[in-house]
């Protein structure tokens, strides 16, 4: 899911995750820590802290924040995650779809309105929301307080455009339409440029 617009204006900055590994043979309640953001062991079982991973921000005046969690690398390609905050009254994704996955959101705080073709839901804290490949979809925050949300893309890659894209605002000029679009095809995302004024009218939220 796509966190841009052509008339966003900011930069995003990516800080380096910290990694932890908790090495097998320790004796009860030792650990030695590669890092402290996510630690392994030999089932290649993942555990991650809170507030950990990743974190790239967006939009004007940092108006969205995105925390990559799981990666395609990690879950034999079943399943790519990030934690979004967005702020009220502001798009988390121009209009697109994809052909090969879906996207899977469960809000944890706020409300997520979420449009899928024509249909547009309200998704609250503790709900759940399927995104399905082939539909053209976006999403954004009508509420009055910032939404926190877990995006789940099955099969997992797509957190791999998210940096790449990430990694674009956080130049001093951000992308342009061309830029992202190209960008865009290399990861399965066809944007529906055509419909962000519409949206932004109607339901009265700025990228």
């Amino acid at each position: 899911m796509q966190m841009l617009t052509a008339t966003m204006i900011g930069s995003a900055v990516l800080t380096s995750p910290t990694c932890a590994s908790l090495l097998p043979g320790s004796a009860p309640g030792e650990s030695r820590a590669k890092s402290r953001d996510q630690s392994h062991d030999k089932s290649g079982a993942v555990f991650i802290p809170a507030g950990s991973g990743k974190k790239g921000g967006f939009g004007n005046n940092s108006a969205a924040e995105i925390t990559f969690k799981l990666d395609k690398s990690q879950t034999n390609g079943h399943l790519g995650c990030a934690e979004v905050n967005l702020q009220p009254g502001r798009m988390g994704a121009v209009p697109h779809f994809h052909q090969s996955f879906d996207e899977i959101c469960r809000v944890l705080e706020g409300t997520v309105t979420v449009l899928v073709g024509d249909e547009v839901v309200d998704v609250p804290a503790g709900a759940w929301h399927l995104r399905p490949r082939g539909k053209v979809h976006s999403y954004w925050n009508t509420g009055n307080v910032a939404s926190r949300a877990i995006e789940m893309y099955i099969p997992g890659g797509h957190e791999e455009y998210m940096k790449a894209l990430t990694e674009l605002f956080a130049n001093p000029v951000p992308p342009t339409p061309d830029e992202v679009g190209l960008l865009g095809k290399r990861y399965d995302t066809t944007f529906a440029w055509d419909r962000l004024p519409i949206l932004m009218k109607k339901y009265g939220v700025t990228p």
